[in-house]
Parts: C-alpha cells; structure tokens; sequence
C-alpha cells in the first residue's frame, strides 16, 4: 500500500472582485468596487440590507442588495450585529456570492490578486496529495494553480496530467476552477521548485 503525503495550500484573496455596472453619474457602464461598508435601513420591525459598492471613477454608489423588506425578527441577532458592525467576514461572504452578483451586473471582475501559502508536510513519500484550501470563489483554474505551486508552466502541468501523474476527483478537470477541500494526488517524484 502506497503511502500519500498530504500537503496544504492555502488560497488566501486579498481583495474583493469588483463588479461592472450602469453608474448614475457617469452615464455608462464602469467598474464597481465594494466599500467594505453595509447599509442598514430598519422602517419599524421591517429591515433593508444593502452593501454598498463605489465607482472607480467618481465614486457614485451602488447598492448590492443582500437582505429586503425581512421582519427583524427573521434576523438572526448575531448576523444583524454583524451587519450593523460592517464585519469584514460577512462583507466578503456576500462580496464573493458570484451567481448573485452576476445577475445583478453586466460583469464580475474575478481578476484578483491572492496569495499561496504552504503548510510543509508532516512525511515523505513517493506519492503526494495536494489539498486546497479556498475560503473564497478567486476564479483561480486548477491548471494555473498547479503550474504556481510546482514552479512549471501550463503546457507542463497539461503535458503531466495527459500522462496521468494527477488524480483528480471524479467530473474535475484541469480547467475547472479551484474549490475549497479539493484534492489532487500527485504519482511519482515530488519535485516543488
């Protein structure tokens, strides 16, 4: 029985996607950026939730809606502080909702920039499980994300995964976007440069 190695990589987003949108003010279409600011609007017992996102050139808002006309009592009382306290963890919860923000947008700017952190491997062995840790929906391919870690080029890691040296869970592909728990066991020589 073959030994694998599991070793972490953590994709950690450093900012929230920017959405494209109609501005007011501007008369067009323009990129959006979140303001990391919730506004909260309570008419006696019924409650409007919005974050409020900011055009880049003049910023004009937006309102993204996240919870409308609710009864506060509907309204778990730990997330209503949470909205009221403009919680970085919540905001971006709802800043990453993509299929949400899409409908609401003309485009979702997934282009952001993230960083890899890696948690170094508890043994060795001649064969590697990779597992990923993605808190947020970064738009990331697995193809890309292999090809940063290993230090090797796309067409490498294409090359690679035609020669079957990736395993990747059922109905994953190479092109398919990185997501949060995935694992991809890598045969043969771990060789990181």
């Amino acid at each position: 029985m073959r030994l694998s190695n599991i070793v972490t990589y953590e994709i950690i987003a450093q900012e929230t996607p920017n959405v494209i949108r109609n501005c007011k003010n501007c008369k067009q279409s323009t990129e959006h950026y979140c303001s990391d600011k919730f506004r909260v609007n309570a008419n006696q017992k019924i409650v409007d939730i919005w974050l409020i996102y900011k055009c880049i050139h003049c910023e004009g808002t937006w309102n993204y809606p996240i919870l409308s006309r609710v009864h506060v009592n509907r309204i778990d009382p730990i997330q209503h502080q949470k909205f009221m306290n403009n919680d970085k963890e919540t905001i971006w919860h709802h800043a990453f909702q993509m299929k949400k923000l899409r409908k609401l947008c003309d485009a979702v700017n997934r282009d952001i920039s993230y960083v890899v952190r890696k948690e170094s491997p508890e043994s060795a062995s001649n064969e590697v499980t990779i597992r990923i840790c993605c808190k947020y929906d970064v738009g990331l391919r697995i193809d890309k994300l292999l090809a940063e870690i290993l230090g090797i080029s796309r067409s490498k890691v294409n090359a690679m995964a035609k020669a079957e040296i990736f395993l990747l869970p059922p109905a994953v592909t190479m092109k398919d976007k990185v997501s949060d728990e995935l694992l991809i066991t890598v045969r043969g020589n771990w060789v990181e440069k």
